[in-house]
């Protein structure tokens, strides 16, 4: 019979401790290193993520440059390099070589990392894969030099394990930091590629400016289109919706609150003094016990009274939504070469709770113009303004779409899938704890209070959809029927004219009691562009009108002219405007353009917008878009307001109207 006391102890002298490093050196899957392809974009994303969120921390506007070169078959090199406030020497080799240290675990606040694993994880994948140390060189502002260090880490010890540190010169730069690491990688474009990453990371974050060269020596840069950075979210309490029981026992045992009065107040988030009394009241407490001494029946009954409590909504200074004007320009910025035709104004949800977590869904969607319409919309997933590229099938946000009748709104949808169509679809979550499906932070996971908040807000940016493809349909039967109008007439006036023996009649008045619009078109024949627009004002009163014009930057460079000329250009921006113009009926105005040598733009690649004239009497260009910086005149809101309010008719073409307003009888 065996000894089972000495195998017992054989096995109790094989228990050991396991360290973080070794655990994720056996399930480097679990981070997102499960390939090649995986393990390149993961490193491409820790790193940027990095930067960015050094960078707002310190309020310095983002520069990051990502450089990607082939060294061998298999083997890449990726460096990452930021203008941010840098790393002191001391904190260098605890940042980049140990798992699980940062300074946001502990933070209830939105950033893009919180766990302290991502940049530390790919020196790791890089050590294990290659060999190879990572460089890292970092300045702070105040140094003389900064300091460049050869790292790997020791997986057993969960440490740094420094080969070489030594202080450098910099060249002429102030502050920032620069890792480079040398993986086992594979690098190829596609819609799981660092170059898609980089490009959805400056739809979400437009005040940054970001640059990547890949293998080939392909430099690509998306250059800011905000100069403002992103409110700094602040650290805030956590809500008492979605509160657990065990994290409420841990929290009354840690605090430093004299009373639970206190502790109710100012460690939780949404409670006022009367609230805190009311919910005192209903656990069948006083108020004044110590924090630390309630009993476990005692905190069951304080979390069953928090959640049945009517408590205002979490503070939204823990998030930093995109927020919509700048959902707005990041879609333009990126998907401008594609020219869609209609931008929704993006949708931001009051922010709701999760496990006592506050987040914010925001959406906005992109219609038309060179997307294609055959295939399925294109879902751009973000998650505290990171993208998520990966396990999109698994994520609540693609599910959230696919359940949406997209039917109704004027799509092609198989039931349960994602609908065909020329869209972009951008959702984000911002939250200060997301619930990802792993530590890869890859995908959503979907839980009642977020799939709920994902639906409303996805169903309020398609019903924007569907009143522009309503809209869309409209404008191009009055298109129609002016063409038609505009033909038809004057070959009925000419021939009328000439069998009763008068002048031809003067048909601007016709047109002007059928149409009721104010027209814009080209001028100009195709082959040599757009050479101005002109301007007629069909309807019964005098109209005020601005008029707004986007185009691509190069064509509002040096030779650029106008007659009458702008009130404002910004090349920078595409955009050029027009002081008020005053039209009054059928009276009509041209501007004419002169470009830059070289640059010929055509209609289709100017968007024009009149403001003070309602969409419903407006015809050949858009009313103003939200995303403009512009205070419009009050007398120009005022009249648009007024064209709003009037009932409307799109009734088919009256010829005999046309004819009795033109003078022609029945008899002639």
């Amino acid at each position: 019979m065996p000894d089972t006391r000495s195998i017992a102890e054989e096995m109790a002298a094989k228990q050991r401790e396991i360290s973080v490093a070794e655990f994720f050196e056996r399930n480097r899957q679990v981070l997102g290193f499960d390939n090649p392809q995986r393990a390149t974009l993961t490193t491409v994303k820790e790193a940027l993520d990095n930067s960015l969120d050094a960078c707002e921390e310190a309020r310095i506007m983002p520069e990051v440059s990502v450089e990607i070169a082939r060294i061998g078959e298999d083997r890449l090199k990726i460096a990452v390099e930021d203008n941010g406030p840098g790393i002191v020497r001391r904190e260098v080799p605890n940042v980049f070589g140990r798992l699980l240290y940062g300074s946001r675990f502990h933070s209830n606040r939105q950033a893009r990392g919180q766990q302290g694993i991502g940049i530390s994880a790919a020196v790791l994948y890089a050590g294990l894969t290659t060999a190879t140390p990572a460089h890292v060189i970092s300045k702070v502002n105040e140094a003389p030099t900064a300091v460049a260090v050869d790292l790997l880490i020791d997986t057993a010890r969960n440490q740094p394990k420094v080969i070489r540190e030594e202080p450098l010169l910099w060249g002429d730069k102030k502050q920032g930091t620069r890792i480079e690491v040398t993986l086992k990688g594979k690098y190829q474009r596609g819609r799981a590629s660092p170059y898609e990453y980089l490009r959805g990371t400056a739809i979400v974050n437009p005040h940054a400016r970001l640059t990547l060269v890949e293998p080939d020596g392909t430099r690509t840069t998306w250059e800011r289109v905000s100069d403002e950075a992103p409110r700094l979210p602040r650290e805030i309490p956590p809500h008492p919706h979605g509160m657990e029981l065990g994290e409420l026992f841990q929290r009354l045992k840690a605090t430093e609150a004299k009373s639970l009065q206190d502790f109710l107040t100012r460690s939780l988030s949404g409670i006022l003094p009367r609230t805190a009394s009311e919910v005192c009241r209903a656990a069948d407490l006083r108020g004044t016990e110590k924090p630390s001494a309630l009993t476990s029946a005692q905190v069951e009954r304080l979390l069953e009274a928090l959640r049945s409590a009517k408590v205002a909504p979490p503070p939204t200074d823990g998030l930093s939504p995109i927020e919509p004007l700048l959902i707005k320009r990041g879609l333009k910025n990126v998907l401008g070469s594609i020219r869609p035709e209609f931008y929704a104004n993006p949708v931001t949800r009051p922010p709701k709770v999760h496990a006592g977590c506050p987040f914010i869904v925001e959406v906005g969607l992109v219609y038309g113009g060179g997307l294609p319409a055959e295939e399925p919309i294109q879902v751009l997933r973000f998650a505290n303004r990171v993208p998520l590229l990966f396990q999109q099938g698994g994520c609540a946000i693609t599910q959230a779409v696919a359940n949406v009748d997209w039917r109704r709104y004027g799509l092609e949808q198989k039931t349960g899938t994602i609908p065909v169509g020329p869209v972009v679809l951008l959702v984000h979550v911002a939250s200060t704890k997301v619930p990802f499906t792993s530590e890869a932070k890859e995908a959503v996971a979907s839980t009642e209070d977020i799939d709920r908040e994902l639906t409303l807000a996805i169903q309020a940016a398609a019903r924007s959809l569907s009143l522009h493809i309503s809209r869309r349909t409209r404008r191009s039967q009055a298109t129609e029927k002016f063409a038609i109008i505009r033909k038809i007439l004057p070959r009925l006036a000419e021939k009328t004219a000439t069998l009763v023996g008068k002048p031809v009649p003067d048909l601007t008045p016709v047109i002007t009691k059928i149409m009721n619009v104010v027209a814009v078109e080209p001028v100009g024949p195709e082959a040599e562009g757009l050479q101005g627009l002109r301007l007629t004002n069909y309807t019964a009163s005098e109209k005020k009108v601005k008029l707004f014009l986007e185009l691509p930057s190069e064509a509002l460079g040096d030779g650029f002219r106008a007659e009458p000329a702008p009130e404002t250009v910004q090349p920078e921006l595409g955009r050029a405007s027009w002081d008020t113009f005053r039209l009054r009926t059928n009276e009509l105005r041209e501007v004419a353009f002169t470009w830059p040598r070289g640059v010929r733009p055509d209609a289709s690649d100017v968007d024009v917008f009149l403001a003070g004239v309602d969409e419903a009497h407006l015809l050949g260009a858009d009313p103003l878009p939200g995303d403009w910086d512009v205070t419009l005149p009050k007398e120009l809101v005022e009249e648009a307001r007024t064209l709003s309010s009037e009932a409307t008719s799109e009734s088919e073409v009256d010829y005999d109207a046309a004819e009795r307003s033109a003078g022609i009888s029945d008899e002639e």
